[in-house]
């Protein structure tokens, strides 16, 4: 049995704060985010939507949509929501925003197997990039 000191230990994943929008009368299918809002993984790297933040859930592939349900509702809107500033922002890799956005489902109570689906559909169809821009303060 290994010691305590090799093991690995994943803490459980959770929320800060709630997703509080309105939708943009000039812009359809847009919403601004009015207050901060993060997701804290299980090895304990928090990802934040800042205030202020616009939402419009095209980090998940219009087509997949008819399947897995739009991203504004469901056991995954919280989760859609980081994963757009992310996709925007370009701020980390695109697998840890894709696995970010797996691991905040799952958090959130969606089925292991419906999960899976979506983490492929989000391998599939959603924004990917090379280069991402650390920032230092802010996310």
């Amino acid at each position: 049995m290994p010691s305590n000191k090799t093991r690995k230990h994943k803490k459980s994943p959770y929320f800060i704060g709630r997703v509080l929008t309105h939708w943009l009368a000039l812009e359809s299918r847009k919403m601004l985010l009015e207050e901060s809002f993060s997701f804290v993984d299980g090895k304990g790297i928090k990802w934040t939507a800042p205030a202020g933040s616009i939402i419009d859930g095209a980090s998940i592939p219009r087509i997949f949509w008819y399947c897995i349900g739009s991203p504004f509702n469901g056991h995954y809107r919280r989760a859609s929501v980081i994963h757009d500033v992310y996709c925007v922002t370009k701020s980390r890799p695109h697998k840890q925003v894709h696995r970010m956005f797996y691991d905040a489902i799952r958090a959130d109570g969606v089925r292991k197997s419906k999960a899976k689906a979506m983490y492929i559909a989000l391998k599939i169809g959603a924004p990917r990039w090379k280069n991402y821009q650390e920032k230092r303060k802010g996310i």
